[in-house]
């Protein structure tokens, strides 16, 4: 009977001490803790914000570098537009010396002609008068620039006479009139050989043998006006 006892008592001892120590060994979750797969999901995504972040950061970057060199693309565009501008323009007004294939043209007075002493209206000398018809023409012909004796002629050019002396742009040229212009030869050729177009000089040349020679010419020289620029009147444009 003891020893039955014993043994039921020695058992259970057994058994409570086998509990005890699985408890002790088993391991109890930390309140407020996180599972492992979270930790790790979150630092992939903490490193993925910071991947993002850096790329972006570049990004702008070479956004920057991008915008300064278009910048520097336009301004010299820009530079370059603005300077074409300008040439055409000092152009237009006769400020730079032109270059290329035109005509040029001889009127001269009649061999018997004699200047000094002679009347204004004397029909053997060149009238200033027929210089501007023929200057007129080369400009109604679309010729790029135009001179006189080596007078750049521009819109307010004059060309006048006091007495047998004629003027261009208020100086004195003398005869022979040398007459050079820049553009389309052939539609300037076939405007000056229109007898309806300058009648005074072909009439002249018929009756007083004024001389009127037109040579074709590969290169031709219109040097820069160089008369007085001083307007009268300045209308501003709206644009």
């Amino acid at each position: 009977m003891k020893n039955n006892f014993f043994a039921t008592f020695l058992i259970a001892g057994l058994v409570v001490g086998l509990l005890a120590t699985l408890q002790f060994k088993t391991k109890i979750p930390i309140a407020g803790g996180f599972p492992s797969d979270e930790v790790v999901a979150k630092q992939d995504l903490l490193k993925s914000f910071l991947d993002e972040q850096s790329y972006l950061q570049s990004r702008i970057v070479s956004l920057r570098k991008e915008l300064v060199k278009t910048q520097d693309v336009i301004d010299a565009q820009t530079e370059v537009a603005n300077f074409d501008r300008l040439e055409a323009l000092k152009r237009d007004i006769g400020l730079t010396e032109v270059r290329g294939e035109g005509l040029q043209i001889l009127l001269g007075d009649s061999p018997v002609a004699i200047r000094s002493g002679a009347e204004a209206s004397d029909v053997h000398l060149i009238q200033a008068s027929e210089i501007r018809d023929v200057v007129n023409i080369l400009f109604a012909s679309g010729a790029d620039a135009v001179s006189v004796n080596n007078q750049r002629v521009i819109a307010t050019s004059p060309i006048s006479s006091v007495g047998t002396t004629i003027l261009v742009n208020n100086s004195h040229i003398a005869p022979p009139f040398t007459i050079r212009a820049v553009g389309d030869t052939e539609i300037m050729l076939q405007r000056l050989l229109n007898r309806d177009s300058l009648p005074a000089i072909y009439e002249k040349m018929r009756k007083q043998g004024i001389k009127f020679e037109i040579l074709k010419k590969n290169v031709v020289v219109i040097p820069m006006y160089n008369g007085d620029l001083r307007t009268k009147h300045i209308n501003l444009i709206d644009q």
